[in-house]
């Protein structure tokens, strides 16, 4: 065993939620937006517009279009005549691993402590990692995602959800994100929540809260 509660003798978290994007995958829009360019012939300015500048990328990742009417209106707005196929997969290859967390999350596991996602993310980009990343298919339960809650952090909803399904008492419902403005949307939900930065930070704030981890 090397994890273990340490907090006179019990634990200070019963469920811990990860982001997905700059926590346990990085990612990189400019990528995408690039690949995107070179299958539609527009600039890769023009994909950055559409997808960013235009709100419709939001509106992805808030289940408010799904893919189909995604690509659609990505056509409408470009005037390109990319596929469906060529968009989703061209947008959606940027993810790789952030390596440095995978061994605490395994521990993490290992010690039967449920981990959970909390991502925003749309469904395009989520099929695709979910897909290639195992991890992501053996470890987390449950995940909460943007597209399918139809709301995105900082907004109230998307934590409720999260922490009806984490079944634990909120103050003991821990969440990693990467952005300050999702941590206090956290924090004003009422979960113990921190700003992701490093590894050897996260494990720093576990053990804090009781969690004992050898890394």
């Amino acid at each position: 065993m090397f994890l273990q509660a340490t907090h006179f003798g019990m634990q200070s978290i019963d469920f811990i939620y990860f982001d997905l994007g700059k926590v346990i995958l990085e990612f990189n829009h400019e990528i995408g937006c690039q690949q995107v360019s070179e299958l539609a012939g527009i600039s890769a300015a023009e994909v950055d517009q559409a997808l960013f500048g235009s709100g419709l990328e939001v509106e992805y990742e808030t289940g408010l279009v799904n893919c189909s009417e995604f690509h659609k209106r990505f056509c409408s707005i470009t005037g390109s005549s990319i596929s469906q196929n060529e968009l989703l997969s061209s947008m959606s290859d940027i993810f790789t691993p952030n390596l440095p967390i995978f061994p605490l999350i395994a521990q993490l596991k290992a010690a039967n402590i449920p981990i959970g996602i909390l991502s925003n993310t749309c469904r395009a980009h989520w099929e695709y990692v979910y897909g290639r990343y195992k991890i992501l298919q053996d470890f987390f339960e449950p995940l909460i995602l943007s597209y399918e809650v139809e709301s995105m952090k900082p907004d109230a909803k998307i934590y409720q959800r999260a922490i009806e399904m984490a079944g634990c008492n909120v103050q003991k419902c821990f969440f990693v994100d990467d952005r300050q403005e999702n941590v206090d949307g956290a924090n004003a939900a009422g979960m113990d929540a921190v700003l992701y930065q490093s590894v050897p930070e996260l494990i720093e704030a576990l053990v804090d809260r009781g969690i004992q981890i050898n890394l």
